[in-house]
């Protein structure tokens, strides 16, 4: 398994990006693959972040928004929001939280997101909070990522759903990792991905505000 771990989300997104961009195998016609990716970032705010804000697009990270934690149309054209069940059922973190205000050690405080038995699977899967010393810590487990156009918005998402458990418990998010099956990028877009790489490398470290690899 390829580990990637960075302080931030948009360092994190440019590595994996780059592991793909370099060492991923093509699939079919369509597709440049890397299978196993861990990767795992401590910051997730689209406006803190300098690489998110100059590479990333803001229009993907709002109907991201709208995919996670509404049910309105959406440039993606799928909702999550009722797709997701935690440990009492719900679909908005509430039975989460009210968990670990419980039980603080709990293993349960997952949720899953289930498909309509359509035969459309969801990218994300589940969803694993842990309140550990210091913090909250949060693991998404995905059986695919679009890593150039969806990685770093479905990053920002899970943030914030980080970031809600842990206000509500007191703790600040200590960090956020991803389990990802099929970590790919479309042919289409490879151009366009590497033109983003390139313009990454040729920024200033200092102006990133990134951190170096844990």
């Amino acid at each position: 398994m390829k580990d990637i771990c960075y302080r931030s989300l948009g360092e994190t997104w440019l590595a994996v990006l780059r592991e793909v961009y370099h060492s991923g195998q093509t699939v079919g016609d369509d597709t440049r693959e890397l299978l196993h990716v861990c990767a795992s970032f401590a910051q997730g705010d689209y406006d803190s972040d300098p690489l998110l804000v100059r590479f990333a697009s803001r229009e993907n990270v709002d109907q991201m928004r709208k995919v996670f934690f509404s049910t309105e149309s959406n440039g993606f054209g799928h909702s999550y929001r009722d797709r997701m069940r935690g440990p009492g059922g719900r679909c908005d973190l509430s039975d989460v939280i009210e968990l670990l205000q419980r039980e603080p050690l709990s293993k349960r405080a997952a949720i899953v997101l289930a498909g309509a038995g359509d035969g459309r699977v969801p990218c994300i899967s589940a969803v694993h909070f842990l309140l550990r010393a210091p913090g909250l810590v949060t693991t998404y487990f995905a059986r695919g990522q679009d890593v150039f156009r969806k990685f770093y918005a479905d990053g920002v998402c899970i943030f914030e759903m980080a970031r809600r458990v842990a206000c509500a418990i007191g703790v600040p998010v200590e960090r956020v990792t991803g389990v990802i099956s099929s970590a790919h990028v479309y042919l289409a877009d490879l151009a366009a991905a590497g033109d983003v790489l390139a313009g990454a490398d040729a920024m200033p470290r200092a102006l990133t505000g990134s951190g170096a690899a844990k």
